[in-house]
Parts: structure tokens; sequence; C-alpha cells
């Protein structure tokens, strides 16, 4: 007997995405979190994208440089981010 999941049994899951852009219309933070939740609580998981002076994007680090839903999209400025 096969212990595989069948397709059926396996769930999507479709999260929330909020951006935020720079004055040149960067995209600098990208947050990810479940449907309905409060941008106040500590569920998103948050990017942040680093561009050199020619909108060339050079990076992406994480807040608490890990992908985890811990993080508050609010305080999103004031993470570290590595």
């Amino acid at each position: 007997m096969s212990s595989r999941l069948s397709p059926s049994a396996v769930e999507t899951i479709t999260y929330t995405t909020a951006l935020d852009y720079d004055v040149n219309g960067n995209l600098i933070y990208q947050g990810q979190a479940v449907p309905g939740s409060a941008k106040s609580a500590a569920v998103w998981k948050i990017k942040k994208f680093t561009y050199d002076g020619s909108s060339n994007l050079t990076d992406i680090q994480f807040a608490d440089g890990n992908n985890d839903f811990d993080n508050i999209w609010n305080n999103r400025a004031s993470l570290n981010y590595s």
C-alpha cells in the first residue's frame, strides 16, 4: 500500500501580498500573509529588495534573515534584513 498523497489531498495556500515602492517606482518591500491578516499582526513574511544606482536589482533579503511568517508589515522599514 502506498503512503503517497494524492494531488487532491494537497491544499494550495494563496497569500495576500503587500508591496511598497520607493520614489523611483522600485519595489523595496514585499510581504505575504494569510488573507485577512492585519498589517499590524506578526504574521508576515517580508522581503527587502536592494538596487544599484541604475535601478538594477542587486539583492533580496528576508526580515530576520529567514522566510518565517513572524513579522509585522507596518514595521518593515525598521526590521533587520539579511
